[in-house]
């Protein structure tokens, strides 16, 4: 995985991700979130690219601007990326 500038949680164990090719905790990779700096700018170019925004605090896709301005203001960590897992599709269980 290239270096990136940005927080990129993992997809299911929320509360670590990658940061510069390093592992760390969502806490300390809030710091250096996409959409830290120049959020409304960002935000809204995200969502008209990718219609969505996903926060990792409360576990939910956002599609409303106003509400993912909402939840920055909150503290929460907002991302639209999410780093590889090769073998979660085995680890977690087949809902039937």
């Amino acid at each position: 995985m290239g270096e990136s500038e940005e927080f990129i949680p993992h997809a299911i164990h929320t509360w670590f991700g990658y940061f510069k090719d390093h592992i760390v905790t969502k806490d300390d990779g809030a710091k250096y979130s996409h959409f830290s700096k120049d959020a409304e700018h960002r935000l809204k170019e995200t969502l008209s690219t990718f219609g969505w925004v996903y926060c990792i605090d409360c576990k939910h896709p956002i599609f409303d601007l106003n509400e993912a301005l909402e939840h920055l203001r909150k503290g929460h960590v907002l991302t639209n990326r999410f780093m590889p897992d090769e073998v979660a599709p085995e680890e977690t269980p087949m809902v039937s």
